[in-house]
Parts: structure tokens; sequence; C-alpha cells
């Protein structure tokens, strides 16, 4: 009894010391604009023929960027940026993602619904799972969990698949209008929903929803990325507005109006830019023509970081494997007549000080 009570204490005190810090965080952090991101282009690579590009994902070591679209996988030598290999799919591509230290990817594809797994190097297919719950339209790696989330936006589906054998585990169906998808690392999945401007939680061991997370000021959430160390939730939604949500209490802590409407992707990385940049980014962009950025300066400190120009739309973005930088594909205004490219975008000498 005495123990339990000690554990009661302790977690109180855990949650009092929590609550502090968000009051801090409330009154100090700065959600005004900053005006232009302090990037550059360190990296492009024309990619003709490639027009959609459904997702792009950083090799191990960031030696290799990959590219899906159509129905193939390219991968492209980011020193000389040629095109290192090709691996064609039996039908269209809608999603992919990579586990780079252990060397394999994930692609999932329509027409019949399925996710084919690929060997990065050799760039070769292994083998394939039979998706049975709908048109698969995003994909998410928790790879330390052994677990492959497939989402199906069409049918308002989930399905869990463990990736060491292959099999469905388990799966739901969630009311709405689903887009991107994050995990905390500790038994928790987060689906942006559209429909009702929340965020839905759904416990992994299970595959049950558990909650929802009303956003404050964020209207048709899209976008969506996890700091798994903060237990930060970062929100990007269709209107341009972004949200930084405390799960752990499961609320807006931080509203950071923006002028990048269209967002449909979201990633966070700690040191995006290396070790003596950012402590933390989470990066956003879609058909607004700009990306857009949060700034972590503290686990409770954060700030809008202003947005960069594209000079087109963003199809897909990725945060490279070495920390190098953002990774883009960005398809020029209509009538240009140029190809999709992908930019590495690094941080400008100076800007981190």
């Amino acid at each position: 009894m005495r123990m339990a009570g000690t554990n009661r204490i302790e977690s109180s005190t855990v949650r009092l010391l929590r609550s502090l810090c968000w009051l801090i965080a409330f009154v100090c952090c700065s959600g005004a604009a900053a005006g232009t991101l302090p990037l550059q282009v360190a990296k492009r690579i024309e990619i003709a023929g490639a027009d959609p590009v459904q997702a792009i994902a950083s090799g191990p070591g960031g030696l290799q960027v990959y590219v899906a679209s159509e129905r193939e996988i390219r991968v492209y030598d980011v020193a000389s940026g040629r095109l290192a290999g090709t691996l064609p799919l039996p039908s269209p591509v809608v999603d992919m993602t990579v586990d780079a230290s252990g060397g394999v990817g994930y692609a999932a594809l329509t027409a019949p619904a399925r996710v084919v797994v690929f060997g990065l190097q050799p760039l070769r297919i292994r083998s394939t799972m039979a998706l049975t719950d709908g048109t698969p339209s995003t994909l998410l790696l928790d790879a330390a969990a052994h677990a492959l989330y497939v989402e199906s936006s069409a049918s308002g589906s989930l399905a869990r698949f463990d990736t060491s054998s292959g099999k469905r585990v388990a799966a739901l169906r969630l009311d709405g209008t689903l887009q991107q998808m994050a995990t905390d690392g500790r038994g928790t999945l987060y689906v942006a929903n559209m429909n009702h401007n929340a965020i839905d939680t759904v416990d992994t061991a299970r595959m049950i929803r558990t909650s929802a997370i009303p956003l404050q000021d964020c209207t048709q959430p899209v976008g969506l990325a996890m700091d798994p160390v903060g237990r930060r939730l970062f929100v990007a939604c269709r209107d341009g507005d972004r949200a930084v949500v405390d799960t752990d209490m499961g609320f807006t802590f931080e509203s950071l109006h923006g002028e990048v409407p269209g967002v449909v992707r979201t990633v966070f990385g700690f040191h995006p830019f290396g070790a003596g940049g950012w402590k933390g980014g989470a990066f956003s962009a879609g058909k607004g023509l700009q990306l857009t950025a949060i700034r972590m300066n503290a686990f409770i400190n954060y700030s809008a970081a202003g947005s960069y120009p594209l000079h087109g739309t963003c199809q897909a973005l990725a945060l490279d494997s070495a920390g190098h930088g953002l990774w883009l594909a960005v398809a020029q205004s209509s009538g240009s007549g140029a190809p999709v490219q992908l930019w590495l975008l690094g941080e400008t000498a100076g800007a981190s000080k």
C-alpha cells in the first residue's frame, strides 16, 4: 500500500510539473510570423517524367533518395544527381515509406490493393502484402514496434501489419475524412480527421479509437507529425493555421497562424540541419507554393519560423536521413514546361545563431 501511495504522489507531481511547463510555454512562446525561412537549395535534381510524385524518402546515410511515382520507384545518387536504379511496380503507387537503417521500403499500390515490400540495396521486390480494408492512401512505419499502418481514406479504415511476418494484425474503421497519421512510439496512433476538426487517437495494441483531441483555430487538419520525446503533436490545417498539441494533456497549447493554405504533409525532426542547427523543426507544404515551419527552441518553446517560396506545388517532402536538410518534390507552376525537381533544402550559414 505504501508503494501504491508513493506512485500516486509521484504521478501527481509529474502532472503538476507538466502543467507548469505548459503555462511557462504559453506565456513565453511567440507565435508571430518570422518572415522568410533562412534556407537555401543545397541540391537540385530534375526527375523528368515523374509527375506526380507520390512520396520521397532518404536512404541509408543520406547517400540516395527514393522517389515513388506512377508505376515505379526510382533511386537517385545524391552526390551526382544521377538515376541509380528503377524498380517497376505492377500497379500505381499512392505512398511509400522507408526504413533506412533496416534497408527496406514499403509501397502502397492500387488495383489490386497491396503493399509491396522492397529492398533498398539492391533495389528489388521482396514480398507483397494483400490489403482487404479498402484502397490505400497513406502509410506510416513504426520500425521499432515492427508495425506498418495502412490507411484508406476512401473507406475510413486503418490496418496494422506486423513487418516481421507480413501478416495483418488488426484493423478498425473511423468516421470521417482521414489524413496524415503519426505515432508516439508508446502505443498511441494519431490520425488527422477533417470531418470534425480533431485528432483521433487509437490504441495500437487493441486497434480501437480511444478519444479525439479537439483543435483550436485550426480548421480541417491534414498534416501531422510527432515529437516522440517531448510528446508534442504538430498539426497543419487546410486553412493555413497550425497547432502544437500536448498529447499528455490532450489539448492545443500553441496556435500559430499562417499564410500557407492547402498543406498536405508535415514532417518533424530533431536537428534537421545538423548538430549546429535547430534543436528541432516541423515542416509543412502542399499546394500553397510555400514551405512553412515551426521551430523548436526548447522542449516547451516553439515559434513560427516563417515560410520559404517554392514557385510551385510541393508534391512530397521528407527529412534527409543524415540530417543535411529537407527533401521536397517541387512541381513548377503550370505552363513553365519544367519537370518535377527534387530539392534538398539546407540552412544558410549563420542562420541558427
